[in-house]
Formats: structure tokens, sequence, C-alpha cells
């Protein structure tokens, strides 16, 4: 029977020996199997738990910034901006010296960005929204709040107008001329000045 160079050996001798090899080596490569399948499911287990606490942090993280509020200096800088704006507002509309309007407005303003965060307070607004309530304070535009506003401002100046126009009035109306009272435009000579104020010294008769 011929042999195999290689191996020196005949071909139902390679065969046995292969055949005995596959029998050591099969409860090995079953061992092996079951070990790297039990590495995997150990391999998707860790990474699970890696993603799970990856998103408790990130929920901690959210929940402590949600919770930091704005500190005094950002507090004071939402402030000014509101009220920068309510008087650049009002200075549109002509009515730029009218205080209640401008104090008005920034209350309007002050509760479009309360309601925003739900709070009572700019100092209760999460610290890392500042840039978002500083922008909207910024570019705040309710028109209807802005119309109600200036229709009370106009309300205002034409009151104080009137106002003044009585008083100037009235001085025109109690001026006297060397002590005697400036006859109405319509008094004609001769007839009694009823509403003439009495001469210094006179008697009423």
């Amino acid at each position: 029977m011929q042999k195999a160079p290689e191996t020196g050996l005949t071909a139902p001798e390679i065969q046995v020996i292969s055949a005995v090899v596959r029998e050591m080596m099969a409860p090995v490569m079953e061992n092996i199997g079951t070990i790297l399948e039990r590495n995997s499911q150990a391999m998707e287990r860790i990474a699970a738990t890696q993603q799970m606490m990856s998103q408790r942090i990130s929920d901690l993280e959210k929940q402590v910034r949600l919770k930091t509020p704005m500190s005094k200096a950002q507090e004071k800088c939402v402030n000014e901006a509101i009220r920068a704006r309510a008087r650049e507002i009002m200075e549109g509309k002509g009515y730029g010296e009218d205080k209640k309007a401008i104090t008005r407005l920034a209350g309007q303003i002050r509760k479009s960005v309360l309601a925003r965060y739900g709070v009572d307070t700019l100092r209760e607004a999460p610290a890392y929204d500042y840039e978002t309530a500083l922008a909207q304070a910024r570019s705040w535009n309710d028109l209807l709040a802005i119309r109600d506003a200036a229709k009370e401002a106009r309300k205002r100046a034409e009151m104080a107008e009137r106002a003044a126009e009585g008083v100037r009035n009235t001085d025109e109306g109690q001026r006297v001329d060397g002590g005697k009272a400036v006859a109405r435009p319509d008094h004609q000579p001769g007839e009694p000045d009823q509403d003439a104020p009495l001469l210094r010294g006179g008697a009423k008769g």
C-alpha cells in the first residue's frame, strides 16, 4: 500500500488519525462555541448597561441645569433688556416720555418671558437658557399689547394738552389792565358787564 510522501502514512492510517482528532476536538470546539456565545451575550449586556448609565447621567445633567436659576447679574441684564425694548417701542410710537406706558409695556414683556418657563420671577428662570430669555426680551413684539399701550398714552397726552389749554384760557380771562377789568369781546359800551371782576375797593351794586 502506497504511503503519503509528506507524512509517511498510508491513506487508511491518515483517515483513522483524522477521525481520532475530530473525536478529541469535538468537545473542545463545542466549549469554545459556548464560551464565544456567552462572551457575545456578556458584551451585549455590558453595552446595554453603558447606554443606560449614559442616559441616566444625561438626565441628571438636565435636571441640574433646569434647577439652576439665573444669577443676579443675568436677571439684571434681562430686566434691562425688557425696559430698553419697552422704551424703544414707545419712542417709535411718539410717546417715549410716557413713563406709565413704558412701565406697562415692560410688564407685558416680562410676563411673556416668564410664561415661557412657567415661573413667577426671572430669578426662578433657568440659568442655562439665559441667552434665549435675553433674545426674547429684545425681540418682543406683541402688536395688541403695543396698540393698547399707545392708545392709553395718546389719551393721557390729549388730556394734558386740554388741561394746559384750559390754564392758558383762564390766565387770559383774568388779566387786568391798570386795575380795570378787561371787557369781553362781545361787550357793548354802556352795557353792564356781569362777568367782569369787581374793581379794587369798589362796592357791589
